[in-house]
């Protein structure tokens, strides 16, 4: 057992060499560490499966035996998820080609229809009052906050002004007008569409979304469970907003995505796109074939993809759009995060029961890992607006 161990700490010391925090693995009553520094996190490994996971090493499959109970995180769960920042290699974080091979053909086939209905039904219906208790109350904007201090720890303003600066500041620049025909793509609970309504007094607006839950529970009456592919490329709106939409496409679906807001737009209609967009990546990272994008697939986002901004960018200049301001929004998201997951465990004593072990432990990580890759070298929210000529 203890020369298990001390394997396990080994691999964990030449994966993570420049760690400057300490992180226990236990088992069977006995650890070892790897880092320096104060101790932030011990994983127990209540398997011996689950600690040869370590030794291999194989995280993606060691998170498998987190998510089904057979190992654990205690302490500090961002001393956990922050380890990512330290890896030795960035080839070290892909996994090994046949995880990945199940999602090769959507680099070149669009999901169905039906396979994307399933898919985000798969993580937006989950129990309503499981998801509305990590989210602000004022829009239940399941995306993220706009902060005026993002970078900051303090926290000046509450999530829900965050949230609604969010909705105002794209409806600002869209510039929405009474008169306007206006689709929110992926609504969510269609705030957006309800602020277009009541403030600025829009009397065709539409959210679309394919999650029941939230059309039941949706703040606008016109809401409906649509795939964006249902609207007819008419020609028919002034505005369209689409927040966090993107990143449920998979890779072959995006040109097709631009090119039907581009059909769904009047001449002179212009589209804010809100995304998490990573930064050009290593060879082979996607989120296909990374450690962490897989544990994603698997338990939080069926079918998600991000494209780095140029992409983005080379899709909707070649589709005839004119790109008229890109932000790049650092913090934002972190931010936002960390907010979710105070809630998220606050509420847990009465959340709990309304989902299974797994969908808990998968959230622990969904909440945390992302916010410590916000901001410099990692991913980022970008904003994108463009015009139809």
């Amino acid at each position: 057992m203890a020369t298990l161990l001390e394997k396990a700490a080994d691999r964990m010391k030449e994966w993570f060499p420049q760690l400057p925090w300490t992180v226990r693995i236990s088992f069977g009553g006995q650890s070892r560490t790897f880092g320096s520094g104060p101790e932030r996190a011990e994983w127990v490994c209540m398997t011996r499966g689950a600690l040869e996971q370590l030794v291999i090493p194989d995280l993606r499959t060691f998170l498998d035996h987190y998510v089904v109970g057979e190992a654990d995180f205690n302490g500090d769960i961002y001393g956990t998820v922050g380890c990512r920042r330290y890896i030795r290699r960035e080839s070290d974080w892909l996994v090994g080609f046949r995880y990945y091979i199940r999602h090769a053909w959507t680099y070149f086939v669009p999901s169905s229809v039906q396979r994307k209905l399933n898919a985000i039904q798969t993580h937006y219906d989950l129990p309503a009052d499981f998801i509305e208790s990590y989210l602000d109350k004022r829009t239940r904007a399941y995306s993220c906050a706009m902060w005026k201090e993002p970078l900051s720890d303090a926290d000046p303003e509450p999530l829900e002004d965050a949230q609604y600066n969010k909705f105002d500041m794209a409806a600002r620049e869209l510039e929405i007008q009474p008169e306007d025909r206006f689709v929110d793509i992926g609504c969510g609970y269609g705030y957006m569409t309800h602020l277009a309504e009541t403030k600025y007094g829009c009397r065709n607006a539409l959210g679309i979304t394919l999650s029941k839950n939230q059309v039941d529970r949706g703040f606008s009456k016109n809401m409906k469970l649509m795939h964006y592919l249902e609207l007819k490329p008419e020609g028919q709106f002034d505005k369209i907003y689409t927040c966090g939409m993107v990143s449920h496409l998979d890779h072959a679906e995006i040109e097709q995505y631009y090119r039907h807001i581009f059909g769904l737009l009047k001449s002179g209609g212009r589209a804010w796109v809100h995304a998490i967009v990573p930064p050009v990546t290593p060879p082979g990272h996607t989120n296909y074939t990374t450690i962490s994008g897989n544990f994603s697939q698997k338990y939080v986002f069926p079918d998600h993809f991000q494209f780095p901004v140029h992409v983005h960018l080379k899709i909707m200049e070649r589709t005839g759009f004119c790109v008229r301001n890109v932000y790049y929004r650092y913090g934002h998201y972190a931010k936002t995060l960390r907010h979710w997951y105070r809630r998220f465990v606050e509420n847990l004593p009465r959340t709990r029961s309304l989902i299974s072990p797994a969908t808990e432990r998968a959230w622990h990580l969904f909440l945390t890992y992302a916010s410590v890759m916000d901001g410099a070298n990692g991913s980022v929210v970008k904003q994108i607006v463009v015009e139809k000529p």
